[in-house]
């Protein structure tokens, strides 16, 4: 257990003593994201503290991670590099959406495809809609859209103080603590454990410069190594869930279920303005202010506020779902998440209206009051 202890504390060292002298570079460099428009922030706060966060990351599982089993993640790591890279590149110099998703796409076929048959991909989708082995094309092909999705996903998420950083926290949390639990050594479980708890140090450290206000922000240097770590991760569990060999008293009925619960917010966020866009004549990809976040922030909470309600909302989702998935099998539970984020839509554009026409009719009375 020594190894958990000193493999988070080593990547949240390196990440803190990191950020002050990354944050002054960037600010001398004018290297800064500027408010207004799109953006909820005001001035100019540097950008690109996913730098930090993958040095203090790969410092840590360099050091505490067996040679051994660095070895079978081997394309995990040089995908993190293209990923990595191409953050770098589109916080600097922003990149076409094209460029991007052929880098996602490039990265996720390494990390399925390129470990052959012990790779990272999905092989069952454990009974759900009837299905358990998946024939391996479509096996590689979902592997790959899943990552790509998910990455995705939680890249957009990725728009306030602490957002990004605390479901992070969270997901990697509860991922780690499972992986460390089964101890599926076939599979590498143990190994996927210390790389999550590794990126929590890195998170963790991050967030102490990232609560509101920042001084300084993730970027897509970040976020998409984030994304991309939570989506590999998310495909290890339905990979180690799949197994038909696979015996725990940590093995769920409805593990289809677990793997969306798991994503949820990013998914349901996504998912969400995407349908808005798409119903309103215009491109999924036009960027707006559609985003949970943004409907909460115009309902008067803070930016700290806003972060702390999606962090509990997501482990009330996420608690549910493990408590069903004990019983249920992902037939019934993936249709109950579903009604739940429908439910949980209409329920929100209630409330945002609901508090406009309040503080519409509040400032009506207060003007007949000042005639």
């Amino acid at each position: 257990m020594l190894f958990i202890f000193y493999c988070i504390v080593s990547s949240f060292v390196i990440t803190f003593l990191l950020l002050p002298m990354l944050i002054r570079v960037l600010t001398k460099q004018h290297l800064l994201d500027i408010g207004g428009r799109r953006k909820i922030h005001k001035g100019f706060i540097p950008s690109m503290g996913g730098i930090a966060i993958f040095i203090g990351f790969l410092f840590s599982i360099s050091v505490w991670v067996p040679l051994s089993d660095l070895a079978h993640f081997r394309y995990l790591y040089a995908a993190l590099i293209f990923i990595f890279m191409t953050g770098v590149r589109d916080d600097f110099l922003p990149v076409s959406p094209r460029t991007k998703l052929a880098t996602q796409l490039l990265s996720a076929i390494m990390v399925v495809w390129g470990e052959g048959y012990m790779g990272t991909r999905i092989t069952s989708l454990c009974g759900f809609l009837g299905i358990y082995e998946l024939p391996l094309v479509a096996s590689y092909a979902l592997s790959v859209f899943v990552i790509i999705v998910i990455t995705n996903a939680f890249n957009l998420i990725d728009g306030l103080d602490g957002l990004a950083g605390l479901i992070g926290v969270i997901a990697f949390t509860i991922l780690a603590g499972w992986f460390m639990l089964v101890r599926d050594g076939q599979n590498y479980s143990w190994t996927m454990a210390l790389l999550l708890i590794a990126l929590i140090g890195s998170v963790v450290a991050f967030l102490c410069y990232n609560w509101h206000p920042a001084s300084i922000f993730m970027g897509d240097t970040g976020s998409l190594v984030l994304g991309f770590v939570f989506s590999v991760a998310i495909v290890k569990f339905l990979q180690i869930s799949g197994n038909p060999d696979f015996v725990s008293a940590y093995k769920f009925n409805a593990p289809v279920s677990m793997a969306v619960a798991f994503a949820i917010i990013p998914l349901f966020d996504t998912g969400r303005i995407f349908l808005l866009r798409l119903s309103q004549g215009r491109s999924p990809f036009t960027p707006d202010k559609l985003h949970i976040h943004h409907l909460l922030l115009r309902m008067g909470f803070d930016h700290s506020q806003v972060a702390l309600i999606m962090g509990l909302l997501y482990l009330l989702l996420l608690g549910g779902a493990y408590l069903l998935a004990q019983q249920l099998s992902d037939n019934f539970l993936i249709p109950i998440l579903v009604l739940v984020c429908i439910g949980l839509h209409f329920l929100l554009d209630y409330l945002v209206n609901a508090v406009f026409y309040y503080r519409r009719r509040h400032q009506l009375r207060e003007g007949s009051a000042a005639m």
